[in-house]
């Protein structure tokens, strides 16, 4: 019983002393999804996107961002997921109830396009996982050669022209969004990062979008895991002598 006791021990520190590498190190800070949005905003056809309703361009942001922390420099290469959440406004609309449902934003762009028409175009964005694949971020300093690239996503749109249903179709927006070109100033602690972001897709099939926002993020205190941690060693080592 004494060795199962200290073996169990043993693995606890162990684990501690993994929680917490020396130097540089791999780390993931988790998305606070009460202090994350973005805002969308961009066009379609030329024409302004607009919201279904108040605020179905407005979205909170949950997941994981992950780098290298070296120096007070986070760099980034992938690994990070900035997971959309159902957006509460919703669910949306389209046009013949063709993709009606919940989403992440829901969009509408009302106008005139020279050649077609009046167009009445009502879009949902769903499933937007942005990940970081380039760049740094350090305090006190704007974002540094980041890009945020969707890894899944895709927008669910209906098309009409003159008030007659034209199109409906479904799109991936795997692989877009751009350069984080914020000026705003980075907050990055050993527990804390705090990430504006300003994004563009640029023109794409008669579109854009671009998000604009920030993204907090934090890394547990030590402390916190380490309670946590003895917590499960007390669990485990009461166990082993009922068993004993």
């Amino acid at each position: 019983m004494k060795t199962k006791v200290v073996s169990l021990v043993s693995a606890v520190a162990l684990t501690i002393g993994l929680a917490w590498p020396a130097g540089a190190e791999l780390v993931t800070y988790y998305i606070d999804s009460s202090q994350s949005s973005l805002t969308m905003s961009g066009h379609a056809f030329g024409i302004a996107s607009a919201p279904q309703v108040p605020g179905s361009l407005v979205d909170a942001f949950e997941g994981t961002i992950t780098g290298d922390l070296s120096g007070g420099v986070l760099t980034f290469s992938g690994g990070s997921a900035i997971t959309a959440l159902l957006n509460p406004t919703g669910p949306f609309t389209t046009a013949n109830n063709m993709y009606d449902g919940p989403g992440n934003y829901g969009v509408k762009a009302d106008g005139f396009v020279t050649g077609y028409g009046l167009a009445n175009i009502k879009g949902i964005y769903r499933e937007l996982v942005f990940d970081i694949t380039t760049g740094t971020a350090q305090d006190g300093s704007a974002p540094n050669g980041q890009n945020l690239i969707l890894t899944t996503g895709q927008l669910d749109y209906t098309l009409e022209l003159n008030g007659a249903f034209y199109e409906g179709k479904s799109t991936s927006l795997v692989g877009r969004g751009g350069a984080n070109t914020s000026d705003s100033l980075v907050t990055l602690t050993p527990t804390t990062l705090i990430l504006p972001v300003q994004i563009t897709t640029g023109d794409y099939s008669n579109r854009r979008e671009n998000y604009e926002g920030v993204i907090v993020a934090v890394i547990p205190e030590p402390g916190v895991l380490s309670l946590g941690l003895f917590g499960m060693a007390a669990i485990l080592i009461a166990r082993a002598r009922r068993h004993s």
